[in-house]
């Protein structure tokens, strides 16, 4: 299993959304790279759209048998993963 982190920007929000995919979908494409770790340490604020990339990454990741996790979530952003119920469906670790 190898796991690949991916920094997330301090304010996550559709502004990413083109450089975010990029990534993310190289990172798919890779067969060695087994889990997608997004590193929340630095987000302050994150919007909706950033909610949808993340639902949409565990939908593609799941697709071709891979997995998403979040770390180092905290504070606000912790919250509005939460409220959201992304914990539901993506693990969540601090």
């Amino acid at each position: 299993m190898t796991q690949k982190v991916l920094r997330v920007p301090e304010k996550f929000d559709f502004s990413c959304h083109k450089h975010f995919n990029a990534q993310t979908d190289q990172l798919l494409k890779d067969p060695e790279v087994t889990v997608i770790a997004l590193d929340f340490s630095t987000v302050h604020y994150l919007d909706s759209a950033a909610l949808g990339m993340v639902i949409y990454l565990q939908k593609k990741a799941k697709a071709v048998q891979r997995k998403v996790v979040i770390q180092h979530a905290h504070g606000t952003a912790k919250d509005i993963l939460k409220v959201a119920n992304i914990d539901q469906f993506i693990e969540i670790h601090d």
